[in-house]
């Protein structure tokens, strides 16, 4: 991998084939992604043993779940030089995937690392997949449940740092614009929702180099700032900007 490779996972809900659903993948595959010396993708269906009414694992399944993972990615890893992108859960199914350069024997390694759990049932299969497919158009969110994602990214660390959520305060958000006209469109309609414009820098260097810098009291709990940035995000939409993330001060007393 290269460099600045950093392995970033998170995991979202969704509905596979109208069933309710838990996908966790790394995200910054994305940046790299497809890595051309691992065309193949190699994924493994793990068939819980009592799941739950919705499907999703109970008690202590959830742990062993997890040995299952483990074993499977240390397996793979070491054998086929795979990597481990994401996984499923829904339906009483976990599913595993990976990528790698060759599948030589795949079907070896992985029997070798389920058969420390004979009570579990599973099947595997392969597939040539160059331009990772499988990763881009079935794991990887929508945008707007990754720009979901990367709001709890942020009030994960606001909380870690004693942030009080309840606590209303100012948060910044940044969007840039190919036209000016659009920005000051853009700004008319804002400014009626309770925004304040903070700022208007320009670069020339972007691709859309006319910004604003808004501003408006709100909390932070993931349902306020869901609110308020994907009414951001949605306007930004409309006018082919480009919604460009938000920040604030943590309120800890």
């Amino acid at each position: 991998m290269p460099d600045a490779y950093q392995p970033d996972w998170d995991i979202y809900t969704c509905h596979i084939e109208d069933k309710p659903a838990i996908i966790g993948l790394d995200l910054d595959l994305r940046r790299f992604a497809p890595l051309s010396k691992k065309p193949y993708a190699i994924f493994i269906s793990v068939y819980l043993k009592n799941p739950r009414a919705d499907g999703f694992p109970q008690g202590d399944e959830f742990t062993m779940l997890g040995e299952i993972e483990d074993c499977l990615v240390q397996q793979l890893e070491t054998t086929l030089q795979a990597h481990f992108v994401g996984r499923t859960m829904s339906n009483g199914i976990r599913d595993f995937y990976f990528y790698a350069s060759g599948t030589l024997l795949h079907d070896k390694y992985i029997a070798d690392a389920m058969i420390q759990f004979p009570d579990y049932h599973y099947d595997f299969g392969v597939k040539e997949d160059k331009t990772w497919e499988l990763y881009f158009d079935f794991l990887f969110p929508d945008v707007q449940e990754f720009q979901r994602i990367q709001n709890r990214k942020v009030l994960r660390t606001l909380k870690q740092h004693g942030d009080i959520a309840e606590r209303a305060r100012l948060i910044d958000h940044w969007i840039y614009f190919s036209a000016e006209t659009e920005r000051e469109l853009y700004g008319q309609q804002v400014q009626r929702l309770g925004f304040v414009i903070e700022a208007r820098p320009v670069d020339e260097r972007d691709p859309h180099p006319y910004g604003l810098r808004l501003s408006r009291n709100d909390r932070t709990d993931e349902e306020s700032i869901d609110a308020a940035v994907m009414l951001l995000w949605e306007l930004a939409q409309e006018m082919n900007a480009r919604y460009d993330g938000w920040e604030t001060v943590i309120v800890a007393q």
